[in-house]
């Protein structure tokens, strides 16, 4: 039984999504704001977190940005009122797997959580280790070595690279990226992917050009590193000025 921890300020949210999740057979447990929800963690990890954006003492994005200092693994996934696209964004440049609305159906809340799990469970069963030039990318610690300096890779990213590993120079689609992190059937949401594409191009550093942009047909992971080669992201685009304006990239 996968256990939730679901972090809200308000009590009356707290006990409707307890109700609602026990009623799927999850376990459930509760924080009333960031500090809590770090403390909770630390005391006994959960198998998701989700999590509010507005609450006192410690809000939703300073929460997550926490809990991804301390654990790259951990699904967390945003629940909440404030669902603007700049807010999107900038909940998934800090590492959240999911950023789902509270006026969205059980139905779709389920199947956002229930992905999640999934992909978490997914990256316990493999290991692999993935050499980029003098980058070294544990995939199943999920972090990267680029000569002393070690960098923390959260799970989309993690499960970004492993479906472009699997096919080396194949362009994977926006669309086949989003199946591969949250499942098929849902509409492809080109901010979050690239998002997770632009945050973890960052990350990779030197062996950043070898993860490749396709003439805006989507991205490949290519075996040898392109001769000159200088990959731009669209930054110009209206999600990623939303980005830059939500302090994501």
């Amino acid at each position: 039984m996968a256990e939730i921890l679901i972090v809200d300020d308000e009590r009356v949210v707290r006990k409707g999504l307890k109700a609602l999740l026990a009623g799927e057979g999850f376990a459930v447990r509760e924080a009333r704001d960031g500090e809590e929800a770090l403390s909770a963690i630390a005391e006994k990890r959960p198998d998701l977190v989700l999590l509010d954006v507005m609450m006192p003492k410690m809000n939703g994005f300073r929460a997550c940005e926490e809990i991804r200092k301390i654990d790259a693994l951990l699904p967390v996934v945003f629940l909440t009122a404030k669902a603007a696209e700049a807010d999107q964004v900038r909940g998934m440049g800090l590492g959240a797997d999911d950023y789902v609305s509270k006026d969205a159906s059980d139905a779709v809340l389920f199947a956002r959580l229930r992905r999640a799990l999934e992909r978490a469970e997914a990256y316990d069963a493999q290991s692999a280790v993935l050499a980029l030039g003098h980058v070294r990318v544990n995939l199943d610690r999920a972090s990267l070595v680029d000569g002393e300096k070690a960098v923390v890779l959260t799970s989309s990213e993690i499960g970004i690279l492993r479906l472009l590993v699997s096919e080396r120079g194949r362009v994977f689609t926006k669309d086949e990226i989003i199946a591969a992190l949250r499942g098929a059937g849902y509409a492809c949401e080109d901010g979050l992917v690239y998002t997770h594409v632009y945050n973890l191009r960052r990350k990779l550093g030197s062996a950043a050009d070898y993860l490749v942009c396709d003439r805006a047909l989507g991205y490949k992971l290519m075996c040898e590193r392109p001769a000159g080669a200088t990959i731009a992201l669209r930054a110009t685009t209206n999600l990623g000025r939303a980005a830059n304006r939500a302090g994501a990239i």
